[in-house]
Parts: structure tokens; C-alpha cells; sequence
């Protein structure tokens, strides 16, 4: 299980220039485009258009990356690219569409083998367009109703096919079997919360009675995106239960509900059996990181593991997989050297790999198998196979075939946090060992050197490792989180050792053991690492500085650092120092953009407006758990915020029973309007009204009208001048993707004013006064909790929106 830097794989993605074994060099001149030899003058003979990329330099770089076969590296990229493309379509487009370019390209980089540069820009447009086809395919495949409206009190029947335990209560995933209501396309899986903390088991057939709803859209635009998430999950509603849950008899279960409730009984069995051992802390994470659930852990632990740096290690995936799959390989393979015949007589190395593989596959099932779990499968896969032929196979190429074969199957994956981060760091990692690794661990000196130099090496390869992995992933953490972990070195380098030596492995022993009823001692003592560990994440969360928060990264900026990163991890040659201007744009366009100044909840009940200093006030109804979960809380987090409270934020605002006003950008009045008798006289003194309800004609402010029954995601606006506001939505109307609720209807509009008024007359500080509109409205605190609702009878279940 080597890197393989001394195979010919390895061998193959080194430098420009290196020597090949001549079976490889044979192999590389019959299975490609031979390219063509450079000309005294320092260029290849017809390729003239790279003297427009940068002269004769440019050329010979890319010919050197060309020559050694570092072109297959960036099929992934153009896959992903192709992905992408689909994603970002405004409708959805035809499904076949993707495999007519790709079929003529892939006809063109045929006829076109005898020029290579031809060649290999044909494949590059051939896979981004099979990306785009695979995309259109498998979202065809998966393609389920949502729900159009919303259903109260409806009536639900179906298996449950997943449960999971919350802090507060839990919640199930029901494969519907009847619906209680009469509805053009009902939806196949529904997600509901349940008040009770001992949800049905997986398998059993269920009937309810359900609030449900379409699944919600992002509470910001730019934000993650819930309901597609969810969407590419099989679920097309979301909602909370009324009253209790009953077991009644159903018809044939659908396939594969029998394994998976084996599975998710197994599962039970052994958290049971760790809960039995450990409790609290302890316990939570020992459950989470053998069987992957982590309704355990609690969310003081977890929040210090994510400020400083150790999240990752709850995350099951190329850490813990390779852990597993290395301890049972070298297990096995002491258990296979015991007889000496054996071990000299036959591949015990090789026959090592096999029960690697189960243990890895096991591992894979009993985790869930979310995306960073496939990808650390693939590639502990592709490992253990090198292994069983004779051939390492850690490397660069292994990260893009792991990662194409993830892509085909789930192509949604490229939306996922986890998952970019995931191959992010692996891909960092990989690179960095490939040209770092060989010379940091190679043996040197006399044996009492060797082994007085391996703890020194040991630090530094995991400092590397920490540092390497740590760098690949902020812009990631950054663009998804808003936040970055600047002492994640300092954790990792303190915890790792414990995870790597004791916690897992006691983990898998304790597995092992469990069926012998021995495995007691296994849990105490990944007991005693993991509270080793924890000791480190709060020590390090607590020191100043540990927590940083981040604006909101532009979608360009975070698209530009990934390519810089891609070219510093690939290329060889001197086109890497396209890495650092790369990255310099991301920056660029980072400090450059604008920050949005208004934000509003998609029931419009909740709105944020930027004042003059810059920072947010809220207006509406802020003070609720559902709002605070899911609106407020994804808007500071955007802004970088992270110890301001909600109600720390509503002091600025004058409210009273009709609404609310807050002074914004420039001094601009901004009115929230919750009761539609308060319009006449906030569209006579605000710049800005914000409203549920429909605007009169003649109003002379410009109005964002919410409609709560339609609107499926958060606006946004920003201030362009004196009474120009530019509106954004997280769920523009007549967009048409299958994860969107069949609704044409438009949740918003935006309105310019329709008489003539001066801007300065209706801003606080310049004319009129804005205190007419503030006149006999109470503080923030003195509002009603439901703010208004446009949905009046729904309770706030923090859960429901989930």
C-alpha cells in the first residue's frame, strides 16, 4: 500500500523530462498522439496560435505537460465542468442534448490523432460535454414529483426508510404508500419531524397525519440550496408530524428495504452497544465514527471541533477508510506470515488485500455511504486491487479515475461541501507527497540514524499533511461556511496522533470484538482517546483568534482558487505560475465585490437591512426559533457574524403592531409593512418598502411584495442610488428544473415608484423626516411573536423548514 512513486504510474506523472521504464514508454508512444518534436527555434512545427498564449516558452511548456501524460489529469476537471454547466441552466434542458457534442467530439479527436494538439482539445470539449450529458441523464433517472403547495393536516401512509435522532425530537423519511389527499403528482418520499425522540424503525410501514410543504430554497441567493439537495435525495416534501405515529399493516415492501433495515439494525446494535460503555461526549463521536450516526454528539463539542480545525474527523472519510482498510490489511497479513512456508511460498501480501476490501466495503455500507465515503472507497479500491496485482496505485491518477467514477454515479456530488472538500484535500495531498513525500520519508544514514530521525519525520509528514489539507479546504470552508480555522494546524498536530494510534484502531477492535463480547476494553480505551481529543478542540477553541468568520465568497472567486489549485497540484512545468494569478484574481474579485443591503425570508416575516455603519439591524419577527435557525442565522454567517444574537440586532428598529422601520444605506428609510393598513403611509415616507401584501397603485416608494404561499427562497437587494434598488432571488420565477416545485407562479415583484418624488424627500436626514413613519411604534421587543405570518395557524417547529 506504497505510494507508488517508484512504479511506473509513479513514474509516468513526474517532471517534465523524466526517464520512463521502456514498457512504459512503449506503452505511452502506442496509446497516444505522438508530439511533435520542437524546432531549433524553440517551437513546434504547426502551432503557431500558442505564440499568442505567450511565445515559444509556452509552447515547450505545454508540449513537456503533453509529453508526459499529464493530459488525463484534467479530465476530471472538464467532467466537473460539464456538471456545472448543467446546473447552472436557467431550464432544464433537453436530456440527450450532452451526447450529440460529445459523440462529434469525440469523432474530431479520432480523425484528428496525428495532430496532438487538436486531439487533446477535442477530448477536453468531449468530456465537458459527457459531463454535461451524464448530468442531464441521471437527474432524468432519479426525476420525482415535489410538492406543489402546501398540505395541512394531511394524512400520510409509507415505510420509513430512515430515521435519525435530534437534539429535539427526530425525524423520518417515508417511502409514501398513500396520500390522504387528492393531488396531481404526489410526492414518492416525504421527510417529516417527529416531537417524539424514538422515531419508528427503519422498514416499518407507518401512518401519520402531516403539515407538508415543497422543500425550501436557499434562505439567501447564493446560499445552499436545501431542496435540491434533498431533491437529488428522492425527497419531495418536508413537513411535521401532528400527533402520534402508528404502526399499521402495509403492502409488499419495496426492494432493498429488507437489507437496509439489516443494516440500519446493525447499526443500532453497535451504538447501542458503545452508548453501553460510553456516555455523553464520548460516546456521541465513538457512534459517529464507527457507524456514522451523529444525532450523539453534542453540539458544544461539536462547534469547538469545527473552530478549531477537527470537524473533519466526524466527517467519515479518506482518514477513517484508510485506517480501516490498513489495519486489517497489516493484521492480515502478520495472521498470513506466521507460517513461514506460507509467507515464502506464496503472495500473502496480495491475499492481505482481500479481507482489506470486505472490511472497507463493510465500513462503507455502515456509514451511510455518503459522497466522501465513495470517494475514500474508490480509492482504497483502486489501492487494494494495485495491491493485489503487484502494482502501487496512490496516485494523481487514482484521485482522477476515483473521482470520474463518483461523478458518473452522483453527479450532484460537485454541489456538496463535503465532497469538494473532500477531493480537495486528498488532491493537495497526493501532490504534495508525490513531489515532497519520497525525500521526507526516505530512509538515509546508519539504522540508529533511521530510527532516531522517525519521530522527526513523523512530525513533519504530519504537519505537511495538516498544513497541505488545511490550505486546499479554506476556500472552500470559506465560500460554504464563512468561516475559517486559522489554528488548525496547532490542533492537528495534537490530535492526530491520538486518532490515528488509538482511537480508531480501538474502534475497529472493538468492532471485531463485539460478536465475543470482549469488546468492552476496546470502547473504554477509544474512550480515553476521544476524550484526549476533545480536551485538544476545546483547548484550541478556546485560545483568541481560533474562530474567524468570513463575507460571503463570490461564486467567481471560489471558481478561480479551485482552478489555481488544480494548477498547482498538476502541472509541472513553468505554466504553474498560473497558479498564483489565479489566485490572485480569486482574491481580487473577493475584495471587490458588494455586500447585499436588504435581505428578506421567503415568508416575508423577517428582514435585514445594512445601516450606515455598515452592519445588519432585523425588523419583523426575529425572535423566533424558526427564524433565528433558518433565516437570521444563514444571514450573519454570509456577513461573517458570529456572536451577535438576534436580539441584539433589533434595537435600531422602530416597530409597532403594523410593522417596522430601520434607516439604511445613505440614510435611506426602509419600511416593513406586516399589516396592510400601514402602506399608505410607508409608501409615502420610505425609499424602500418590504411587504406581504400587494402594494397600492400609487405608491411612490419602490416595494418588494412577498407572496408567502409561492415564494420558495430568500431575496436580497442592493442599494444603487437614491430610490434604485437591484432585487436578487434565491428562486428567480420561470426557471423549470426538476428539484423545483411545478408552480409558475412569480413569489415577487419588484416595483418602481409610480409618481414622481423627490429620493431626498423620503430619506431620514435629507427633507421630510422619517419620524412620521416611526411615530407610535414601540421597540423591537414589544412585537408580536408571529410577526405577522402570511401562513397563520402553522406552529414554529424549528424542524419543519429542515
Amino acid at each position: 500500500m506504497g505510494t507508488g512513486s517508484g512504479s511506473e504510474e509513479g513514474t509516468e506523472e513526474g517532471t517534465a523530462g523524466r526517464a520512463r521504464p521502456g514498457r512504459a514508454r512503449a506503452l505511452a508512444v502506442a496509446s497516444a498522439p505522438r508530439i511533435p518534436a520542437l524546432t531549433a527555434a524553440g517551437t513546434a512545427p504547426g502551432l503557431p496560435w500558442l505564440r499568442l498564449l505567450g511565445g515559444q516558452a509556452v509552447a515547450q511548456w505545454v508540449l513537456r505537460e503533453l509529453d508526459d501524460r499529464r493530459g488525463f489529469l484534467f479530465l476530471p476537471v472538464a467532467f466537473a465542468t460539464g456538471i456545472a454547466l448543467y446546473f447552472g441552466a436557467a431550464h432544464e434542458p433537453w436530456a440527450y442534448g450532452g451526447l450529440v457534442p460529445a459523440g462529434l467530439f469525440g469523432v474530431f479527436a479520432v480523425l484528428a490523432r496525428a495532430r496532438p494538439f487538436a486531439f487533446h482539445l477535442c477530448v477536453l470539449l468531449a468530456t465537458i460535454a459527457a459531463g454535461f450529458a451524464v448530468a442531464s441523464l441521471q437527474a432524468r433517472r432519479i426525476a420525482h414529483p415535489v410538492l406543489a403547495r402546501t398540505l395541512q393536516a394531511v394524512e400520510v401512509s409509507g415505510f420509513v426508510e430512515a430515521e435519525e435522532r435530534r437534539s429535539r425530537g427526530s425525524r423520518i423519511t417515508l417511502r409514501v404508500t398513500h396520500l390522504g389527499r387528492e393531488i396531481a403528482d404526489p410526492p414518492e418520499r416525504v421527510r417529516v419531524s417527529l416531537a417524539s425522540g424514538d422515531p419508528p424503525p427503519v422498514g416499518a410501514h407507518v401512518r401519520l397525519r402531516a403539515t407538508l410543504g415543497p422543500p425550501p430554497g436557499p434562505a439567501y441567493p447564493g446560499g445552499f440550496d436545501f431542496g435540491r439537495a434533498i431533491w437529488f435525495e428522492g425527497i419531495g416534501a418536508t413537513g411535521y408530524a401532528l400527533g402520534k405515529v402508528q404502526l399499521v399493516p402495509g403492502p409488499e415492501p419495496p426492494a432493498g428495504l429488507a437489507f437496509a433495515a439489516w443494516l440500519e439494525r446493525s447499526r443500532e446494535a453497535i451504538a447501542g452497544r458503545i452508548r453501553a460503555v460510553l456516555s455523553g461526549g464520548q460516546g456521541g463521536i465513538a457512534v459517529a465514527l464507527v457507524t456514522g450516526l451523529r444525532d450523539g454528539v453534542p453540539e458544544t463539542v461539536e462547534e469547538n471541533m469545527r473552530v478549531s480545525g477537527l470537524s473533519h474527523i466526524l466527517s467519515i472519510s479518506g482518514l477513517h477508510m484508510a485506517l480501516v482498510a490498513m489495519t486489517v490489511f497489516f493484521l492480515a497479513r502478520a495472521l498470513l506470515a506466521l507460517p513461514p512456508e506460507l509467507a515464502l511460498r506464496y503472495p500473502i501480501k496480495s491475499w492481505a488485500a482481500v479481507p482489506a476490501l470486505f472490511a472497507a466495503t463493510y465500513y462503507l455500507l455502515l456509514s451511510g455511504a455518503h459522497v466522501p465515503t465513495q470517494r475514500s472507497y474508490v480509492m482504497t479500491l483502486l489501492v487494494l486491487l494495485g495491491v493485489m496485482i503487484g502494482r502501487p496505485a496512490l496516485t494523481l491518477r487514482t484521485l482522477a479515475i476515483a473521482a470520474l467514477v463518483v461523478m458518473v454515479l452522483t453527479p450532484w456530488a460537485i454541489l456538496d461541501p463535503g465532497a469538494q472538500m473532500s477531493f480537495a484535500a486528498t488532491l493537495a495531498l497526493v501532490a504534495a507527497y508525490e513531489r515532497w513525500g519520497q525525500r521526507l520519508m526516505a530512509p538515509s544514514g546508519t539504522t540508529a540514524r533511521r530510527w532516531t530521525l522517525r519521530p522527526v519525520r513523523y512530525v513533519a509528514a504530519l504537519a505537511l499533511t495538516s498544513l497541505v489539507a488545511g490550505l486546499a479546504t479554506a476556500p472552500f470552508a470559506a465560500f460554504h461556511f464563512q468561516r475559517l480555522a486559522p489554528l488548525s494546524l496547532l490542533a492537528n498536530l495534537a490530535a492526530m496522533p491520538v486518532v490515528s494510534f488509538i482511537v480508531m484502531p480501538m474502534g475497529l477492535l472493538g468492532s471485531m470484538l463485539m460478536p465475543f463480547g470482549w469488546d468492552g476494553p476496546a470502547w473504554r480505551a477509544m474512550g480515553w482517546g476521544l476524550d484526549l481529543m476533545i480536551g485538544i478542540a476545546d483547548s484550541v477553541a478556546a485560545l483568541p483568534g481560533a474562530d474567524r468568520g468570513i463575507a460571503t465568497m463570490p461564486m467567481a472567486s471560489l471558481i478561480l482558487l479551485s482552478l489555481a489549485l488544480t494548477c498547482l497540484c498538476l502541472l509541472r512545468t513553468r505554466l504553474v505560475l498560473a497558479a498564483p494569478l489565479l489566485a490572485g484574481a480569486g482574491v481580487c474579485v473577493f475584495l471587490l465585490a458588494r455586500p447585499l443591503d436588504l435581505y428578506v425570508d421567503s415568508r416575508a416575516r423577517t428582514v435585514a437591512v445594512r445601516g450606515p455603519d455598515g452592519a445588519l439591524s432585523l425588523m419583523g419577527s426575529p425572535s423566533t426559533r424558526i427564524a433565528q435557525r433558518f433565516e437570521v442565522a444563514p444571514w450573519l454567517s454570509a456577513e461573517g457574524v458570529r456572536t451577535v444574537s438576534a436580539a441584539d440586532l433589533t434595537q435600531a428598529a422602530r416597530c409597532d403592531a403594523q410593522g417596522c422601520t430601520l434607516t439604511g444605506p445613505d440614510g435611506a428609510l426602509v419600511a416593513y409593512s406586516r399589516e396592510r393598513g400601514s402602506l399608505a403611509e410607508d409608501c409615502l415616507r420610505a425609499e424602500l418598502v418590504v411587504t406581504p401584501f400587494e402594494p397600492p397603485a400609487d405608491c411612490a416608494a419602490t416595494v418588494i411584495h412577498v407572496d408567502a404561499w409561492h415564494q420558495l427562497g430568500g431575496l436580497a437587494a442592493t442599494r444603487m442610488g437614491p430610490g434604485e434598488w437591484r432585487l436578487s432571488v434565491a428562486r428567480p420565477g420561470g426557471e423549470t428544473r426538476p428539484w423545483l416545485p411545478p408552480s409558475p407562479e412569480v413569489g415577487q415583484i419588484l416595483l418602481a415608484p409610480t409618481r414622481g418624488v423627490d429620493p431626498a424627500a423620503r430619506s431620514p436626514g435629507k427633507g421630510a423626516s422619517a419620524e412620521p413613519v416611526a411615530a407610535g411604534r414601540a421597540s423591537a421587543e414589544s412585537e408580536s411573536e408571529d410577526g405577522g405570518d402570511a401562513r397563520d395557524g402553522e406552529p414554529d417547529d424549528d424542524e419543519q423548514r429542515e
